[in-house]
């Protein structure tokens, strides 16, 4: 996990966002189950955009 110096927390690269939910959970007080619900919505996005990514640069790869 990455903190900018700003305090934003942000994956590192190639860190997979269940790994850096847990890490960015397991460094803050405590969350209530409602709470880390939200913050899986609101990575969840980002992950499904990596895939198609990798997804589609993986076709790339294959027609080439």
């Amino acid at each position: 996990m990455i903190t900018d110096p700003d305090g934003w927390c942000l994956p590192s690269e190639g860190q997979d966002i269940g790994e850096f939910i847990a890490e960015f959970v397991a460094s803050r007080p405590p969350f209530t189950p409602a709470e880390i619900a939200d913050l899986r919505a609101i990575f969840r996005p980002v992950l499904a955009a990596e895939a198609a990514q990798h997804g589609a640069s993986g076709a790339d790869a294959d027609a080439a």
